[in-house]
């Protein structure tokens, strides 16, 4: 098992192994809807549409290098990819698992403190995925926020 640590620094969220070396880092616009992944492979862009922001891809739409959705996740070379996130009081979970691999991520749902990472089984793109997944669990953090700040704008007659 592989534990990391993905942390807020300068503006980006950088992605650091058990040995302290920098393994990636993802920058993000201020939504979360939008971003750019750095791995030692290179640079790729990163996406979460929609409202409640369940998906999340990298690398271009129609043929994405890693696809997070619950219907159909993908990860080009892994057989049988399923991705799930979920949340409770305190934190929002990320589990992607495929064909010998398991990636599972926990982070604070106030948005304080380091995501942590353990990863077993390893493949190429692995810090990539890792990332991806990242991203997704951030973007639905923000969405899931946005919208409670929506209901008890609504429940409470708003701004005046």
């Amino acid at each position: 098992m592989d534990r990391q640590t993905i942390t807020r620094e300068s503006g980006a969220y950088v992605l650091t192994g058990a040995d302290g070396a920098v393994r990636g880092s993802l920058a993000a616009d201020r939504r979360l809807r939008r971003g750019t992944i750095t791995t030692g492979a290179g640079v790729v862009p990163v996406e979460s549409p929609g409202l409640r922001r369940r998906t999340a891809w990298a690398g271009p739409e129609g043929e994405p290098l890693v696809r997070l959705d619950p219907e159909r996740a993908v990860i080009p070379g892994l057989g049988g990819v399923r991705w799930a996130a979920s949340r409770d009081r305190g934190h929002f979970y990320g589990v992607l698992t495929a064909d010998g691999v398991h990636v599972g991520i926990t982070m604070p749902a106030g948005g304080r403190g380091p995501l942590l990472v353990e990863a077993e089984g390893d493949w190429p793109g692995r810090d990539l995925a890792v990332l991806t997944a990242a991203f997704a669990l951030l973007a639905r953090r923000r969405a899931d926020t946005m919208l409670t700040a929506a209901l008890v704008s609504a429940a409470t007659g708003g701004a005046r």
